[in-house]
């Protein structure tokens, strides 16, 4: 793996890679916004990179094109660029790489990896490898910012430190209401597109701590001047061209109106998409009526809602939930 990597180093230096980076909690309407910045002129969504090594070499799952992610021309052109090809990238390998440095638990490190030299050296070769697969993607897509989101807290911090790579962080947000009702409701996915036809479903009180501290530590990148921008999923369904403007902002000002013709007055025109993991909403073709989705209102209990308030307040009032 890592004689991978050198190789593909050894190609050529090149500039910064511009990757816009969509952190905060799952469920959150992440893969929603995805979907619309993928359709910006220079921009490419790939979903959440960070599964790819999961859903695609090693269980050959559904791209959203379609097609199994082995029969994808795009991922194939990819891993012929950054790699020579997928079979000559040991899977497990980047799977116990990654596991030993991308977790929340060694931030810490991430931080300040000179700590422990071994862990350096880790991370040095994972984010090479990322460096590598964003610049494949920019390079075979043609476009100039990639899109990624994974929403990980601690793959955000490890291209925060990347010199190959040029970071710009949305800070995704949603009512924690409606996030501890989404994860408590069993969502069936597509044949073929995860190792399970459900996604996962976890406890109020687990997703009401994880809502705290991830957007507690996606928020933080701020103050490690990441250029950024918080976004209510509220706001981008109640004004997505708004909001559009307020991200493209990050890399350039709009300067076309019809930069945002794929948002009209039915919803929003989908277009094809490559993103190899991500919501269920990715596989998804034609126009997506957007309505806000406050079902939480009706569905979660009255106790449960109580309970999530408490848990959540002072983040809670901080991004304007009542």
């Amino acid at each position: 793996m890592s004689e991978v990597a050198g190789d593909a180093a050894a190609r050529g230096t090149r500039e910064r890679i511009p990757v816009l980076y969509l952190g905060g909690m799952p469920r959150s309407g992440s893969t929603l916004l995805n979907l619309m910045l993928g359709q910006l002129p220079g921009h490419f969504e790939v979903g959440e990179l960070f599964y790819l090594w999961d859903s695609g070499p090693l269980r050959n799952e559904l791209c959203a094109c379609g097609r199994a992610f082995s029969a994808c021309p795009f991922w194939t052109e990819v891993g012929q660029v950054a790699f020579g090809g997928w079979d000559r990238v040991d899977v497990k390998r980047v799977l116990d790489l990654r596991q030993s440095v991308d977790r929340t638990l060694y931030l810490p490190l991430i931080m300040a990896p000179w700590l422990w030299p071994t862990f350096r050296r880790r991370l040095d070769q994972y984010t090479q490898l990322l460096v590598e697969l964003y610049g494949a993607v920019q390079q075979v897509s043609g476009a100039e910012v990639v899109v990624d989101s994974t929403k990980r807290p601690s793959l955000a911090y490890i291209l925060h430190r990347a010199s190959g790579v040029d970071l710009r962080l949305v800070h995704v947000v949603r009512d924690p209401r409606g996030v501890v009702n989404s994860w408590s409701r069993q969502v069936p996915l597509p044949e073929g597109a995860g190792p399970r036809p459900y996604m996962l479903k976890r406890s109020a009180v687990l997703i009401s701590r994880r809502w705290v501290t991830v957007n507690a530590m996606v928020g933080a990148l701020a103050a490690l001047r990441v250029p950024s921008v918080l976004l209510r999923y509220e706001d981008l369904v109640r004004d997505p061209q708004g909001q559009l403007r307020r991200v493209m902002a990050l890399h350039r000002p709009l300067s076309d109106p019809l930069e945002l013709a794929f948002l009209t007055d039915k919803g929003l025109q989908l277009a094809s998409s490559h993103a190899v993991a991500g919501g269920r909403v990715r596989f998804k073709t034609g126009v997506l009526e957007l309505r806000l989705d406050e079902v939480w209102r009706q569905q979660l209990s009255k106790s449960k809602q109580r309970f999530v308030e408490a848990a959540t307040w002072p983040l809670r009032l901080r991004y304007g939930y009542r």
